[in-house]
């Protein structure tokens, strides 16, 4: 029997560095093969906002949403670059009184549908602008949808009070 003192002395960083060179040899040779990013079927097209005037601390940002999938999907989040922070409202005309309030429960897009957010209806509310939207100028932002994630977006700031952009096909993004 060998005793603590008969016993072979191996430097700690030699052990060390064979125990992680058989580990990650073994752990790549069971690895799964690397995928492709799962793509998604929402589209987002003509993004795009108002200008401010000075001083205001709110803006609205719309975008048309289409789901070419075969199953539904919810677009549940929205940030934006320029604002404190942003919510997905609809706004309803009630008794002639115009009433707006945040979706809790976000936007169902069904497969095959395409949901336009625009004035006077659902919309992107962007809170606490850090800068007025001036036309132009392009503002970043995001959507999260329940089942396709998150995407990027960019909305093309249109002049205070003019009309909104025509549906060009331009300005689409595919969610990946």
């Amino acid at each position: 029997m060998q005793t603590p003192q008969s016993m072979p002395f191996l430097p700690t960083k030699a052990v060390l560095t064979t125990l992680m060179a058989a580990a990650a040899l073994t752990l790549a040779a069971y690895a799964a093969p690397p995928q492709a990013a799962p793509s998604t079927p929402m589209v987002i097209a003509n993004a795009w906002s108002r200008a401010t005037p000075p001083g205001a601390t709110v803006g609205a940002g719309y975008f048309t949403v289409t789901n070419k999938g075969s199953m539904p999907d919810r677009l549940i989040g929205v940030t934006s670059a320029v604002a404190d922070h942003a919510e997905v409202h609809e706004m309803t005309m009630k008794d002639g009184v115009m009433k707006m309030r945040p979706l809790a429960h976000g936007i169902e897009i069904k497969p095959g549908e395409t949901v336009q957010l625009q004035p006077s209806s659902n919309h992107v509310m962007m809170f606490g602008l850090k800068q007025p939207l001036k036309a132009g100028e392009k503002v970043k932002g995001t959507l999260t949808f329940e089942r396709a994630g998150t995407v990027d977006i960019v909305y093309a700031v249109q002049g205070l009070g003019g009309p909104p952009p025509h549906a060009t096909g331009g300005n689409t993004m595919h969610m990946h």
